[in-house]
C-alpha cells in the first residue's frame, strides 16, 4: 500500500471532528437539516485551518445516499468518491493556475448539465482570491443565480482580495486560527493512532511552530516520525523545526529585566554558536512576551489564550511579576522592528543585537516612547544614596556600579558641586567680606552669586533677571534635590525673561518634547517651589521654544554659565542617574 500523508489520512469524516469551527459546522448542520442550502459560500481563514476538509464535509453531506445528511456515512459510493477525489459531481479547482476568463466561461458553459450520480454538483474553488477581475466578473452571473443543483464553496485566505460583488452573493464563514491547545490535542490523538512515541514536549514544540495551522502541525509530525523511525526526542523536534525551547526564552527575559547588556550579547553569541535562526528566535521570544503581557492584564483568561505549556506557566507569571508592563510592551515592539529589519535584508544578527541592547541600556534609545519609559524609571528612583549594581559590576557610592574612570569622573562632579556655596551661606557674611570677583574661578563666581539668591530676598532689594540667570545652576542643583527627571529636562533650558512676577524659560530649537515634559503640572509645582525658596518671591512659571536654528540664552551671560554644565558634569551625571558608560 503507498503511505497517504497523515494530514490526508486524518482529515476530519464527519463535521463532529472538525476542530475549533463550531460556528461554521452549527451553522452548516443546521442549514442541512432544514433544508436551507445556500448557493454559494465563502470560507475565509488562515492556511490549514479545515477550510477545504469542511467543503468537502459538506459535498459528502449533500451527496450521501443516506442524505442530504448533516451524518454522512462515508462508506457509500458517493463519499468514497468524494474522499478519494473521483467524484465526477464535485469539482474541484485551483483558482490560482485557472484564474482567466476562459476558465470561468468553462465553469459557466457546463454548470446547467445535470448531475451524474449524487444530488447536487459542487464547485470548490481554492484560493478564490488569485481570480483576475476579469474573470470574477465573469463569474458574477452564474454565482449569483446558478441551476438549483449548483452549490459553490470558494475558499480563500485572503478574503480582502475577493471582490465585494462576489463576497455580497455568498454566505461568508471566517475560519479561526487554533490555539496551541487544540492542535496539541489532535497530535496526541494522531500519534497515539500511529503508535508514534513523542513525549509532550515534544509535541507542544510542533504546535507552537504550526503557528496556528494544523495540516503544517500533522504534516511536521509525520516528517519527523520518518526521521526518527517512530521515536521522536525533543531535541530531535528542535533540531529539524529549528524552534527554540523555552528555557532560552526564559534566559533571555531574565537577561533583558536585568540590564545586563554584556549578558545580552554574549546569549545572541550564544545563539550563534547554537546554530539558532535569529529570525525564529525573534518570533519565539515576541510570542513568549506576548504570554507574560496577557498575564499582566488578565486575572481571569479564557482557555487557549496562552499559547505555554502548563509546565511553563508559574515561571511565566513570575516574569510578569518582575517586568512592568510597559517594558514588556517596549521589549516586543523592539523585537518587531527587529523582525522588519530582518526582512528588508538588513544582518538578523545584528537587528537581535541591537534589540537586546536597547533593552537593557534604554539610554541608548532615542525614541520619544524610550525617553518617556526612562524618566518614568527615574521617578522611582531614589534620588541619592547607594543603589544596587547590576551583576558582575562594582558597586561604588553615588553610581550603579560604574568602573574606575567613571567613578573618578562622578568624584569630580561632587567636587564641583561641593564647591557651590549652599543657600544661607553666602561668603558676603564673611568676615572681611566676599573674595574679589576678579581672581575667582568662573564656576565659583557663580557659586557666589547663587549663594547670595538663596538667601531670603530682602523685600528692600529689587529681583532681576540677571540674578537668576547668575544663580540658575545653583537653582537646578536644589531641583535636582526634588525631582531627578526635572533636572535632566531643565539642562536644556535657560532663563529669557522676568515680566512682572513670570519668568520665561527658553529651551533651544527641536526640544518641545523637553518643554511638554517641564510643563506637567508636578513638575511646574516643584519649579516654582524652589524658586521661592531661592528668591523668596512667588514666581509663576511660562515655557518657550527657539524658532528655527536660534538658542535663546541671556546675552549678559559669562561663557561658562551660558553653557551650563561642563561636558565632564554632564558625563557624570549620565553615568550616575542614566547608568550611561563612555564609548571609546
Amino acid at each position: 500500500m503507498p503511505h497517504v500523508s497523515l494530514y490526508r489520512k486524518y482529515r476530519p469524516a464527519t463535521f463532529d471532528q472538525v476542530r475549533g469551527q463550531e460556528h461554521v459546522t452549527r451553522t452548516l448542520v443546521n442549514a442541512i437539516g432544514s433544508g436551507k442550502i445556500s448557493h454559494a459560500y465563502l470560507f475565509a481563514g488562515s492556511r490549514g485551518t479545515g477550510k477545504t476538509s469542511t467543503a468537502k464535509l459538506l459535498a459528502k453531506a449533500l451527496n450521501c445516499a443516506e442524505g442530504p445528511t448533516a451524518n454522512p456515512c462515508g462508506k457509500c459510493e458517493s463519499c468514497m468518491a468524494i474522499s478519494a477525489g473521483t467524484s465526477l459531481d464535485v469539482i474541484e479547482m485551483d483558482a490560482a493556475s485557472n484564474r482567466g476568463i476562459d476558465d470561468i466561461r468553462d465553469i459557466r458553459d457546463k454548470v446547467a448539465f445535470a448531475t451524474v450520480e449524487g444530488k447536487y454538483k459542487v464547485y470548490i474553488l481554492d484560493e478564490a482570491h488569485m481570480l483576475t477581475k476579469e474573470a470574477s466578473n465573469a463569474f458574477l452571473k452564474v454565482l449569483e443565480e446558478p441551476p438549483g443543483h449548483v452549490i459553490f464553496v470558494l475558499c480563500t485566505t485572503e478574503a480582502h482580495k475577493v471582490l465585494p460583488t462576489i463576497q455580497s452573493r455568498c454566505q461568508r464563514f471566517e475560519f479561526r486560527r487554533p490555539d496551541a491547545g487544540m492542535v496539541l490535542e489532535v497530535l496526541k490523538g494522531i500519534a497515539e493512532a500511529e503508535q508514534i512515541d513523542i513525549d509532550d514536549a515534544g509535541l507542544s514544540a510542533i504546535a507552537r511552530s504550526s503557528a496556528g495551522a494544523f495540516r503544517d502541525a500533522i504534516g511536521a509530525l509525520d516528517q519527523l516520525s520518518t526521521y526518527c523511525d517512530q521515536k521522536i526526542a525533543l531535541a530531535d523536534v528542535l533540531s529539524m523545526l529549528g524552534t527554540v525551547e523555552s528555557e532560552l526564552l526564559f534566559e533571555a527575559v531574565d537577561i533583558a529585566a536585568a540590564d545586563d547588556a554584556r549578558g545580552a550579547l554574549l546569549f545572541v553569541n550564544r545563539l550563534a554558536e547554537q546554530g539558532k535562526e535569529f529570525g525564529q528566535f525573534a518570533e519565539e521570544l515576541t510570542a513568549h512576551l506576548r504570554n507574560i503581557f496577557l498575564l499582566q492584564q488578565l486575572d481571569d483568561y479564557p482557555a487557549g489564550i496562552i499559547t505555554a505549556a502548563d509546565e511553563d506557566l508559574s515561571r511565566l507569571r513570575g516574569q510578569a511579576r518582575l517586568l512592568a508592563p510597559n517594558r514588556v510592551v517596549r521589549f516586543i515592539e523592539l523585537l518587531a522592528d527587529a523582525l522588519a529589519g530582518m526582512k528588508r535584508g538588513s544582518d538578523p544578527r545584528l537587528q537581535l543585537e541591537l534589540a537586546f541592547i536597547k533593552m537593557t541600556r534604554p539610554e541608548v534609545d532615542l525614541s520619544t516612547k524610550s525617553i518617556q519609559d526612562r524618566l518614568e524609571r527615574l521617578e522611582n528612583r531614589a534620588p541619592s544614596g547607594r543603589r544596587e549594581a547590576p551583576s558582575g559590576r562594582k558597586e561604588v557610592p553615588g553610581g550603579e556600579g560604574t568602573p574606575k574612570r567613571e567613578a573618578a569622573a562622578a568624584a569630580d562632579a561632587a567636587g564641583r558641586e561641593a564647591a557651590h556655596v549652599a543657600p544661607g551661606d553666602a561668603p558676603g557674611d564673611a568676615p572681611g567680606g566676599a573674595g574679589t570677583a576678579g581672581t575667582a574661578p568662573a564656576h565659583e563666581a557663580a557659586g557666589d552669586a547663587g549663594a547670595g539668591a538663596a538667601a531670603p530676598a530682602d523685600p528692600q532689594l529689587e529681583l532681576s533677571l540677571d540674578k537668576i540667570v547668575r544663580a540658575w545652576s545653583i537653582i537646578l542643583t536644589q531641583v535636582q534635590k526634588k525631582k531627578i527627571p526635572l533636572h535632566s529636562l531643565l539642562q536644556e533650558a535657560r532663563p529669557l525673561k522676568l515680566e512682572g512676577n513670570v519668568l520665561t524659560l527658553g529651551f533651544p530649537a527641536g526640544a518641545e518634547f523637553h518643554k511638554t515634559q517641564v510643563e506637567k503640572p508636578n513638575y511646574m509645582e516643584v519649579i516654582r517651589e524652589v524658586l521661592k525658596e531661592m528668591t523668596g518671591a512667588g514666581l509663576a512659571v511660562k515655557c518657550v521654544v527657539a524658532a528655527g536654528d536660534s538658542a535663546p540664552a541671556a546675552a549678559a551671560m559669562p561663557r561658562e554659565e551660558r553653557e551650563g554644565p561642563t561636558a565632564d558634569e554632564l558625563i557624570a551625571m549620565f553615568k550616575a542617574e542614566l547608568d550611561a558608560e563612555e564609548i571609546p
